[in-house]
């Protein structure tokens, strides 16, 4: 019984480590942009770029690797797009050319797809389909720990080791995962048995209403959720609020979807999900409308911002594990391709959100608050299709 716990314990960890290394590979680099920039004695558009090739890449590449998942199981995949990673990391310790960073940054984002593909489906592989809400309640708020904590570990390894230094320790994790990995075997997924295991393509799961609107719902909240990350650090600014202050700003939030995440996975297994998203889905909009409210009515201040937006984020922790799963589940015998498009459609309504926000900085504050007030009725759109 020991050695059970022992073994559930470290595929959990696993399974967090999946699931927050493409984050990590964004965030904990970061802070090392200046000295990269002086270091390959390049601009800052360049080093800027590494970012947005990095960030396309993880996009679209979701994509490609859904497929190859499932036709090759999800283990070897990762072995294969971990290897690409790992490859491409120690590379860029030794490069010194900004072309050749590039390169090696997309070719980081292309590999490491195949763990953020892999590891939801691997959760609805490997557990019952009555203990996947959970699963993904246990995981899902680290993530959100990542953006908080990497650039912090980023800024110990420039400090101690140089900014190269960064990407040698991503490659130290990914190759942790890879020898994990090696311990796994491929498994039949243990969803629902009334619905066929055949593989569905990505229009197949486009026709299913229910996939869909789960997928929307995920989106749309995701969406919102940049939005106020991208335009904070402006409006905050614009309010009077020095660097420290804006980033301690993301403290509270972060606990906020922590708590929604592990607050859900306690009721999970005294009440359905279904029954509780309603609930979740009214506290989000609400949130989101005081934000709005908040902005228009009276003058902001952080706290009276952070207070709703911290509502919106416990809404969106606990929402998560939900629609994750329920979409999940639907199609067994396509669980790469369903995770990837899922994916795929979260981070591209993300970057939608972001791309809005950025182009009108000049109103920060209030573009933000509309971007996120508008996810409402796509939010009501998702509820009526996923039900």
């Amino acid at each position: 019984m020991g050695n059970k716990k022992r073994s559930n314990f470290f595929f959990l960890v696993y399974l967090a480590g999946l699931s927050v290394i493409g984050f990590l590979a964004t965030d904990m680099y970061l802070p090392a942009f200046d000295k990269m920039r002086i270091d390959l004695d390049t601009s800052k558009n360049n080093i800027s770029a590494s970012l947005t090739l990095f960030l396309a890449g993880y996009a679209i590449a979701q994509l490609l690797w859904g497929p190859f998942a499932d036709k090759i199981g999800k283990p070897r995949s990762i072995l294969v797009g971990l290897g690409i990673f790992t490859v491409a990391s120690l590379s860029i310790f030794f490069t010194y050319d900004v072309t050749v960073l590039l390169v090696l940054r997309l070719l980081q984002a292309i590999g490491v797809c195949a763990a953020a593909v892999s590891w939801q489906a691997l959760v609805i592989e490997r557990y019952p389909a009555d203990k996947t809400n959970k699963v993904f309640a246990t995981i899902m708020p680290l993530v959100a720990l990542s953006p908080a904590l990497a650039p912090l570990l980023g800024v110990f390894l420039l400090d101690y080791f140089g900014w190269r230094s960064i990407f040698i320790v991503l490659a130290i994790i990914a190759l942790l995962m890879m020898f994990y990995t090696l311990t796994l075997r491929e498994e039949a997924a243990r969803g629902n048995q009334a619905i066929p295991k055949k593989g569905a393509s990505y229009i197949q799961l486009l026709q299913s209403k229910t996939y869909v609107g789960n997928v929307m719902i995920y989106a749309v909240c995701s969406g919102a959720f940049f939005a106020w990350l991208t335009g904070s650090p402006f409006f905050l600014k614009e309010l009077g609020y020095d660097e420290a202050q804006i980033g301690f700003s993301f403290v509270p939030q972060t606990v906020a979807f922590m708590l929604g995440g592990y607050g859900y996975r306690a009721l999970s297994d005294r009440m359905q999900g279904r029954r509780i998203l309603p609930f979740l889905l009214v506290l989000y909009s609400v949130a989101v409308i005081g934000v709005l409210a908040i902005t228009l009515i009276t003058p902001p201040t952080l706290v009276m911002l952070l207070i709703p937006f911290c509502l919106m984020a416990l809404a969106n922790g606990a929402c998560y594990p939900i629609v994750v799963a329920q979409a999940m589940k639907l199609f067994p015998g396509s669980l790469g391709k369903a995770s990837a498009l899922q994916n795929a459609l979260q981070l591209g309504t993300c970057f939608l959100a972001s791309g809005i926000v950025s182009l009108f900085s000049n109103t920060a504050l209030l573009t933000t608050a509309l971007v996120m007030v508008g996810t409402i009725p796509f939010v009501i759109i998702g509820f009526r299709m996923s039900k």
